[in-house]
């Protein structure tokens, strides 16, 4: 049976203090380019977010009480995908400035700060730092400065150079993928088009070009069913005097009798469409109309409910792709036509299905919806950079992951944002800029004292040490909003698991 334990008063803050400083010092120790790693049951790391993963405390109220921090590092990497250790250490030294100034209700003394007084206080000075950080910002618009920037977040100049090219040519709107590589090196890849999971009913892999695209809601039980499209289809062509053409036919299903046709149709050398089927029944309709707007095609749903038969579609309900290519995997539309603005248009179809999709995100509070709609909009808007990474030991790899990864967002978020100088100089800028007795100046100068202590105190910064600006700025807010939340904690109540001796002892007993 599990127990209770509790905390309350000053033994409560007492708990917090301590949590704080060991939190605050195994982080700090990382930070910096003298900075040290630990070895965690994953591989050898120093990102903050998976070395706190691993800290326990042997008190239960005092391993609750470090719950706090992790949602520090979540929420930061969630925010900018870099800079969890840095805002740890703030968080950390904000709560060890501050948590002695919380009054006792047991002993209160007249005129001393409420919590609730500290807390507007704290929100306060945050929005004055950030609103003196912005005064910083450097916009991002070559080459080298976002070199700058992901050498800052990785530490290696020449993979540094090709995650920043990657994600230049990319843009601020690709969506970024970290893949396991096989070559024993980094390698890259970037895709400007869609990328759709939708399956090749017929055969292994397929290229085309300028390719008309039907998109439909249907499930084919009957060749017969497309007649009366392809009799449109063979009208297009004669009319525009086209001798081949390959058909993109993207559907929810089809029946194992209409491939069998599809299949026969074709093989015989004379016909001159090619007709190549895309399925996926698993997808949402949002997905499929994803496709049509890309390709500028008349999405089609012949659900009973559709009010729309199949034998109605016409070929002028097609849309547009210069290029597509098919694994059994997935497929890619390059070049569609819904990215062209024609002259009675204001916004291209895809600008328009953006628009629509960033209203949907604006409503999701799933993480793994956000995630998902976040990753369309992306192939929508800039395409997909995919980083491969390996090495010659699987400690290399892991530790190389952690660090491209940090790196490639923090290039996205300094492409959309800017950069201001790093090495905790913008900080420490900041924090000089406050009110005398500001309570937050402190722990914002505190990155930059531990990057200094970690190199034995004589470190130089140079003008080339670029951050993004977004990772400080989630920083600053991360750290705020949950130091204000931990103040108000009078007491920390905490499940005690009994050993498994106790337990045997507890069942005999029994």
């Amino acid at each position: 049976m599990n127990k209770k334990e509790y905390l309350y008063g000053q033994d409560a803050r007492d708990a917090i203090r301590k949590v704080a400083t060991s939190i605050g010092d195994t982080l700090g120790k990382t930070l910096g380019p003298a900075g040290r790693n630990y070895q965690t049951p994953e591989g050898i790391t120093n990102d903050g977010k998976s070395i706190l993963a691993h800290i326990r405390f042997p008190n239960e109220c005092e391993d609750n009480v470090s719950l706090a921090f992790h949602e520090v590092t979540n929420r930061q990497d969630r925010d900018a995908g870099d800079g969890t250790t840095t805002a740890i250490v703030i968080a950390t030294e904000l709560v060890k400035d501050l948590i002695g100034k919380v009054p006792d209700l047991d002993t209160p003394i007249p005129g001393q700060q409420s919590v609730m007084e500290l807390s507007r206080q704290l929100e306060e000075e945050k929005n004055k730092a950030l609103a003196l950080l912005e005064k910083k910002i450097i916009p991002v618009t070559t080459l080298e400065q976002l070199e700058q920037v992901a050498f800052t977040a990785m530490e290696d100049k020449e993979i540094a150079k090709i995650v920043a090219d990657t994600i230049f040519k990319a843009g601020p709107n690709s969506f970024t993928a970290l893949e396991e590589g096989f070559s024993g090196k980094i390698e890259t890849n970037i895709q400007a088009g869609i990328e759709v999971p939708i399956k090749l009913n017929y055969g292994t892999n397929v290229t085309a070009t300028d390719c008309p695209v039907l998109v439909v809601n249907h499930l084919f039980e009957d060749y017969r069913e497309l007649m009366p499209f392809m009799q449109t289809m063979a009208n297009e062509m004669n009319q525009n005097k086209i001798q081949r053409m390959t058909l993109i036919l993207v559907a929810k299903k089809f029946s194992i009798p209409f491939m069998q046709k599809i299949a026969l149709y074709n093989q015989i050398p004379q016909n001159p469409v090619k007709i190549v089927c895309m399925s996926n029944d698993h997808l949402p309709d949002s997905v499929f109309e994803d496709i049509a707007a890309f390709v500028d095609a008349k999405y089609l749903d012949t659900h009973p409910k559709g009010g729309q038969k199949i034998t109605d579609v016409r070929f002028n309900n097609c849309g547009f792709c210069t290029k597509f290519v098919a694994t059994p995997k997935g497929a890619v539309f390059y070049g569609g036509k819904g990215t062209q603005l024609n002259p009675v248009q204001e916004t291209t179809r895809v600008q328009a299905r953006v628009l629509e999709l960033n209203a949907e995100l604006a409503k999701e509070t799933n993480p793994t919806n956000r995630t998902a709609l976040e990753r369309r909009i992306a192939e929508f808007q800039g395409g997909k950079a995919t980083v491969y990474v390996d090495a010659k030991t699987a400690a290399e790899k892991y530790y190389l992951k952690l660090k491209v990864e940090d790196c490639m967002n923090s290039c996205k978020s300094a492409l959309e944002g800017g950069m201001v100088k790093g090495g905790g100089s913008t900080l420490y800028d900041v924090a000089g800029e406050l009110a005398d007795d500001s309570i937050l100046a402190h722990s914002l100068r505190e990155p930059y004292e531990r990057i200094q202590q970690n190199a034995g105190g004589t470190l130089e910064i140079g003008s080339e040490v670029m951050d993004s600006y977004l990772c400080v700025k989630a920083g600053i807010e991360n750290a705020v909003s949950v130091v204000k939340t931990v103040l108000t904690i009078e007491g920390v109540i905490a499940d005690s698991v009994p050993s498994m001796v106790e337990s045997l002892k507890e069942a005999i007993n029994n």
